[in-house]
This record gives C-alpha cells, sequence and structure tokens, in this order.
C-alpha cells in the first residue's frame, strides 16, 4: 500500500466517524429537545383576574402557553406541590443605578433571588443623569427596569447633601425631550418634600411645578414625605388622581399621616377617595410598625408595597427584600391576594404593563413560585418599635421571560 492510498484511507475513515458523531448529535439533540416548562401541582393565583386555582402553567417560547397537544417527554417538568404560583412580582420602589450612585445595588442580584422580575427606580437620575443609567447599569441588567424621572436634575446620587428641587431649577426643556425620547421606560416624576431637602418655603411651589409638568407630559407624581417639610394634608391636596404618596407609613418629623389622637387624618382620607395612591415603600428610615400598625386597624391599608431597596437596606433588616416586606403585612391582617395584588396588577396598571401581572396564554412568562414558610420572623424599625411574625414568604423560581434566573437549590 503506497503512501498516497493510505492516506486516503485515513481521510475516508475520519470523515466517516465525523459523519457518525454529528448524526449521533442530532439524535441526541432530539431525543432530548424540550418543547417548553410545565410547573405543576402549585396553587396558581392570577393578579390580573384576583383569582387562585390548582392548574398546570406551561411555558414556551417565552410565554405563557396553554399546553394543547403536549406530549410525554416534550415538557420540562417543575414541581411546585405546596407553592404558590404567580406572576413576577413588580417592585415600584427601588434605587438600582449600581456604582452610578452611591445608594444604588445590584439590580439582578436584588430582584430574582425575590421572585422580582420588573422594577420601578425611584428617581436615582435627574434629567442631567439619566442617559447614562440606560447606557451603563440598565444596559447590563437582565431585570426589567422603568424609571421616575427625579425633577432635581442631578439625581440622587448622594446622601452628602441634598438634590436642588427648587423650582427655579427645573430643567423643563429636558425633562420634555427626555420624555419624548424614552416614553417606553420613563413613567413618573419623583420629587423629596423633606426637611433638609427643600426649604419650607419653596416646597408648595415645586410641588405645584411638579404637578403641572406631569400634566402636560401625561405621568403621574411620585412624592417622598418622610420627615415632611410641609402640612401633609396641604400637600396631598396639590396632587391628581394617579399621582402617588410614597414612604407613607413613615414616622418622623413633625408629623404623620396620623393626628395626635392616632386617627388617619381627614385630608389623607380625602385624598385617596379622589384617587391620590399610597406606597408603604418601606426603605430603612421611612417605615414606622406602630404608624402602619394603626393606619391598617383603622383600614388605611397601602395600594402599593415596595421595597425602596438601596445599599444600606440590600438583605439587611429593616428592609431586607421584598418578600420580607410583603410577609409583614400577613401580620397586620391582610389577605395573601390583596397583599400580592400590590404587588404585581397595582403596579403594573400604573406603568400601563397590565399584561405583566397576568397568568394567561399568550402573556410574558414572568413567574414567581413561593413557598410559605411558618417561622418566628422579627420586625424592627429605625425608631425602636418590634413586631413577631410568623409565616414567610420564601421564593423558590424566578422565570423572566420564560428563562429561569433564579431557583433555590433544593427546589423543583
Amino acid at each position: 500500500m503506497n503512501w498516497w492510498t493510505r492516506c486516503l484511507q485515513l481521510w475516508m475513515r475520519r470523515e466517516n466517524k465525523w459523519s457518525e458523531i454529528q448524526q449521533g448529535a442530532k439524535y441526541s439533540k432530539e431525543r432530548n429537545a424540550v418543547r417548553g416548562f410545565v410547573i405543576k401541582g402549585g396553587t396558581v393565583y392570577d393578579p390580573i383576574r384576583h383569582k387562585w386555582s390548582r392548574r398546570n402553567i406551561f411555558v414556551e417560547k417565552g410565554k405563557i402557553a396553554d399546553g394543547d397537544g403536549a406530549g410525554r417527554g416534550e415538557w420540562m417538568e417543575i414541581d411546585a406541590a405546596g407553592c404558590i404560583v404567580t406572576s413576577g412580582l413588580i417592585d415600584y420602589h427601588v434605587h438600582y443605578f449600581n456604582h452610578g450612585t452611591e445608594n444604588g445595588c445590584n439590580g439582578d442580584l436584588a430582584s430574582f433571588p425575590c421572585g422580582v422580575t420588573t422594577v420601578v427606580d425611584g428617581g436615582s437620575c435627574g434629567a442631567a443623569n439619566y442617559e447614562m443609567y440606560i447606557r451603563s447599569a440598565m444596559a447590563f441588567s437582565d431585570v426589567r427596569i422603568f424609571n421616575m424621572l427625579l425633577v432635581g436634575s442631578g439625581g440622587q446620587v448622594t446622601d452628602r447633601y441634598p438634590e436642588r428641587l427648587e423650582e427655579r431649577y427645573l430643567d423643563r426643556e429636558k425633562i420634555r425631550q427626555l420624555f419624548a425620547c424614552y416614553p417606553d421606560n420613563l413613567v413618573s416624576l419623583k420629587t423629596r418634600m423633606s426637611v433638609g431637602i427643600i426649604e419650607e418655603a419653596e416646597a408648595r411651589r415645586s410641588l405645584e411645578a411638579t404637578a403641572e409638568l406631569a400634566e402636560e407630559l401625561g405621568c403621574n407624581v411620585n412624592v417622598h414625605i418622610t420627615n415632611p417639610v410641609m402640612d401633609l394634608e396641604e400637600l396631598a391636596s396639590i396632587l391628581r388622581p394617579g399621582d402617588v404618596i410614597c414612604h407613607v407609613y413613615q414616622g418622623k418629623g413633625r408629623e404623620t399621616i396620623l393626628d395626635e389622637n392616632g386617627k388617619v387624618r381627614k385630608g389623607i382620607w380625602k385624598a385617596r377617595e379622589r384617587g391620590i395612591l399610597f406606597d408603604a415603600s418601606n426603605g430603612c428610615n421611612n417605615f414606622d410598625l406602630e404608624v402602619c400598625r394603626r393606619a391598617i386597624e383603622q383600614g388605611f391599608v397601602p395600594d402599593i408595597i415596595s421595597s425602596d431597596i438601596n445599599t444600606s437596606g440590600f438583605y439587611l433588616q429593616p428592609l431586607h427584600s421584598l418578600p420580607r416586606i410583603l410577609s409583614k403585612y400577613l401580620e397586620f391582617g391582610m389577605c395573601l391576594e390583596d397583599i400580592l395584588d400590590r404587588a404585581t396588577i397595582a403596579p403594573a396598571r400604573l406603568i400601563g404593563r397590565e399584561e405583566l401581572a397576568s397568568m394567561d396564554p399568550g402573556t410574558e412568562a414572568d413567574i414567581a413560585v413561593f413557598r410559605m414558610k411558618e417561622k418566628p420572623v422579627h420586625y424592627f424599625d429605625r425608631d425602636g418599635h418590634q413586631m413577631a411574625g410568623s409565616r414567610v414568604l420564601v421564593p423558590q423560581l424566578t422565570m423572566k421571560g420564560g428563562k429561569i434566573m433564579y431557583c433555590q437549590a433544593d427546589f423543583g
């Protein structure tokens, strides 16, 4: 056998072997092809319908599917027996400008392990630095981020000095341009009416100017009221239906939403009747257990429950995480479906994305699986109040757009 014949034989043997490998890989791929996921055995809560059911949830091509024609072996099964299956949580107040502001935390790490798939950043940026946020931290985040734009152009970059929120500093033209360029992302104007941030003499005019601009832009206003610089009933009277007062259960400064007798102020009740919304927005320094307890006993429950998560409360008490915050309201006597609604459908409607709170076939497969764990839980606030809890929502799995973004090591 000459050298050329030997080379030809070796070449043919190699080609035949490569063909066998390709055929084997093709067979293996076909054999192991997964049409999608099926989440089985869980109790499903659909926030958009405010309804519980027992059914399997099929996920295919990033959407919730109807599961018709499902053949054996085509779906990867996720065992959710004993768990709550619902739409991904929407945290309506976070600070995720990681490395861009002092209080900005890693959005993906703060979201997916907590069952959160969508957030609204609570004014980390103003007109001067919003586009940097889009091109940096937001661009590298998998969690879906919407934004409130702070009316102070510099945003909430540092706690060393306050942002400039006086009416004369509002950059109306730049704000208009940004809302025109980013209508699918900017959902609100944010301002802070607090002592040490704006002077009382400037507060009313600044808030009125913010509301006027929001009316022009077709968005709502979100107002931070911790340690309020002006009368809260007066503040509420300036706002329009759909505007939001956040940190509603704060306990600092000259007044809270409770009067001197511990009753929810009449002007606050009237604001709710007019359609003003109230966000619990926990934070670390913006929540008082006793104010919350007394208000809820009188029926003044929050419209939204958000975390206000940032570097000072990133998995740390008294904030910890959105599921931990939601669990607290079980101890205040709220039922689970009402609590879930305030972290799903309520914020979804505010950002104009109701489908994100739906479990219907054809909608985005943003899904969270929780287990209700019975265990002692200790709650406290920065004012020294404490409360014992007995149940906590523990995230087991988070799926965004049909992709599993988090899973407990012992789940499924």
